[in-house]
């Protein structure tokens, strides 16, 4: 299953192109937004999330190798749009992302907050890990940066200078391949460098796949030799060193082949949002946090078993415990997590799992207490199983997944690993 979301994303060009998963975008040229798929899939279910529309009518379309597939959704007003009849079949080395169009007349601009769709593959389990920047950020030269694996790539404030903020943890083994970047804007006058750094329980370290982005070069970079095992427990990110001694470079899109029988999902922004509101909806891997909760909700489409929850919190002010669910048609599941008073680190439910059928919505929930202080998340996330392929595309921040309340034990970050919740 692919699905998108995020804050609200303004098309008022036209046309305009968005990845199919990470961060909403509102990009051009087209390269910039296109994902490489791995395997063959039926593309299918086309489902879009209007909150604010003007005249004329938009198409939205999914898009192969810059040319029309066979989905599309017309938006004549705002609210679901989704197309359940057309399919796109998809092969290796195909180039996919969702494009934007106006039906005749000026420009009229339109707010989205998700759109999604579902990647069936043939039973090879080969799933896309994709994370996007829907803003040109720009990069100095001479730096080292970390970013998220899953979601939002960067945030206006640029990218995380502490690792941990950004580390994801992976509770099903699985192997991550071709390592690919797009770059948009590339200034720099010496070679930068793109890496999987992988932190199996003494520190992260450098995995084996590394992109070069060559001097002055903009486009597309891809490691097509190396591989990285991932083992369950073990935790995730990117890294990027850039060169040189002058200029910027900016990117919109990250991503990896990923084969395993389970699919994680995150809502992630690396240098985090501080959330000062006593409820936030997210969407998955998406990333600004609505108050909304309609915003955020996509229909699954497949069905799966939710499970691993986690979360990874970078400040925490508040005085009392904050509470993190998915949420299953407007209600609180058994996925949840507890975040004490003040902590921070990684935090995770591995003991609930949640059943979610064909047509359920469902979105990421943070419950804080009222008259709350600061809290500050980078990522939420979850296991997807079983073998669809899922991934979406959201603006902004990370929501909060959490349904009843069942607490665990949680990993902290320092002091080792144990079971335990840690919230974005």
């Amino acid at each position: 299953m692919v699905s998108g979301a995020g804050g609200g994303a303004t098309m008022a060009d036209t046309p305009a192109w968005s990845s199919v998963a990470g961060q909403l975008q509102n990009e051009s040229p087209e390269t910039r937004t296109q994902a490489k798929v791995y395997s063959s899939y039926t593309w299918a279910n086309l489902y879009v999330r209007c909150t604010t529309w003007a005249t004329p009518n938009s198409v939205v379309n999914s898009r192969i190798g810059s040319a029309n597939g066979n989905q599309t959704v017309t938006l004549t007003g705002t609210g679901v749009f989704q197309d359940t009849v057309n399919t796109d079949s998809l092969v290796d080395q195909n180039l996919i992302n969702i494009q934007h169009d106006q039906v005749g007349g000026a420009p009229g601009s339109k707010v989205y907050t998700l759109w999604g769709s579902t990647l069936q593959d043939t039973g090879t389990n080969t799933t896309i890990a994709l994370s996007t920047s829907g803003r040109i950020v720009l990069i100095d030269f001479g730096v080292t940066r970390f970013t998220t694996v899953h979601g939002q790539l960067n945030a206006s404030a640029g990218l995380a200078t502490t690792e941990a903020d950004v580390q994801y943890r992976i509770r099903r083994a699985t192997t991550y391949s071709n390592l690919r970047v797009f770059l948009s804007d590339n200034s720099i006058n010496g070679d930068s460098s793109w890496r999987l750094r992988i932190d199996t329980g003494g520190g992260a370290a450098n995995g084996n796949q590394v992109v070069t982005l060559t001097a002055s070069t903009t486009g597309a970079f891809e490691d097509t030799t190396n591989s990285d095992p991932v083992a369950a427990s073990d935790e995730i990110n990117y890294s990027l060193v850039t060169g040189g001694t002058s200029g910027t470079m900016a990117f919109t899109l990250a991503q990896m082949k990923h084969i395993s029988t389970g699919r994680e999902m995150a809502a992630a922004i690396p240098v985090g949002v501080s959330q000062t509101s006593d409820v936030y909806y997210v969407a998955e891997s998406g990333g600004a946090a609505p108050s909304t909760e309609s915003d955020t909700q996509i229909a699954a489409r497949a069905a799966f078993t939710a499970k691993n929850l986690v979360v990874n919190i970078v400040t925490n002010s508040i005085t009392a415990g904050s509470d993190y669910y998915l949420r299953r048609n407007g209600a609180n599941s058994a996925l949840t997590l507890n975040v004490p008073a003040s902590s921070t680190g990684l935090f995770e439910d591995t003991t609930n799992n949640v059943s979610v059928a064909v047509t359920d919505t469902y979105n990421f929930f943070f419950d804080h207490p009222a008259g709350v202080q600061s809290i500050t998340a980078t990522i939420i996330g979850m296991e997807q199983g079983p073998d669809d392929a899922i991934s979406g595309g959201g603006n902004g921040y990370p929501s909060q997944i959490h349904n009843r309340r069942h607490h665990g034990r949680g990993h902290g970050r320092p002091g080792g690993r144990g079971q335990g919740l840690r919230v974005p």
